[in-house]
């Protein structure tokens, strides 16, 4: 059995991988922080902000002799405010989520994939760990400092985690999502929404299984000599 742990699966994003990495073999584990319903795979509860419940996480899934392929982290939060109005809570909380809770998981993923790798009974050698940044790291956005700078600290992370945990054979990957037909953007107002998909060269939103795809591709084997890489699917937004 191939598992994959996606922290953050109550979302468009986490239902769309789900569903993807299902269709290709794998067994997924989902988690959040309020669990997401009607799924059909196993479901945990986790607040990547704490480092005990991330550990419970990984020991609840340990004991039941588990060995993680893969580890995807889709965890985050917005608190939009402009620069001059933003208040330090809100800086404080969405770099609390977005990117000391990729800490959090990277550290303790890291932990667990490098002890398969040291145990000769394992089926599991090294491993897989997939995060996910924001075009507004890239771009910057208004009103979103907050959320800009921790995505654009997760993709150090990544990077850094690769440099560290290579030797191990555990890969870090970080997948960088455009405009993507989720709750979040059906929230958008049409013309708006409009106004945007003129400046894609696709000329549309992607779909969170687009993402998954490529979420797929990065935990599989075939992605097996791509490690501390930063991709975007973004339907050619950034050219």
């Amino acid at each position: 059995m191939r598992y994959v742990l996606v922290i953050g699966a109550g979302g468009g994003i986490g239902k769309g991988t789900i569903g993807v990495l299902l269709k290709h073999g794998f067994s997924p584990l989902a988690a959040d922080v309020v669990l997401p319903e009607l799924m059909s795979v196993p479901m945990f509860e986790v607040d990547v902000c704490s480092p005990e419940s991330i550990d419970s996480l990984f020991s609840k899934i340990e004991g039941q002799g588990i060995e993680l392929t893969g580890v995807v982290n889709l965890s985050g939060i917005i608190r939009d405010r402009t620069l001059l109005k933003m208040e330090k809570e809100q800086w404080d909380k969405v770099i609390d989520v977005n990117l000391t809770g990729s800490f959090n998981v990277v550290k303790r993923a890291a932990i667990h994939m490098k002890r398969n790798t040291e145990n000769t009974d394992s089926e599991v050698t090294g491993g897989s760990m997939v995060f996910v940044g924001s075009t507004a790291a890239l771009n910057g956005n208004f009103g979103q400092v907050n959320y800009a700078a921790s995505k654009a600290g997760i993709q150090g992370l990544v990077r850094s985690a690769a440099r560290e945990l290579g030797r191990y054979g555990i890969r870090v990957n970080c997948v960088i999502p455009g405009f993507i037909d989720t709750k979040m953007t059906q929230s958008i107002p049409e013309e708006r929404v409009e106004a945007l998909k003129r400046t894609i060269p696709l000329r549309r939103a992607g779909s969170p299984e687009e993402v998954g795809n490529l979420i797929e591709f990065l935990i599989s084997d075939r992605s097996s000599y791509i490690t501390g890489a930063s991709i975007l699917v973004d339907g050619g937004m950034r050219m």
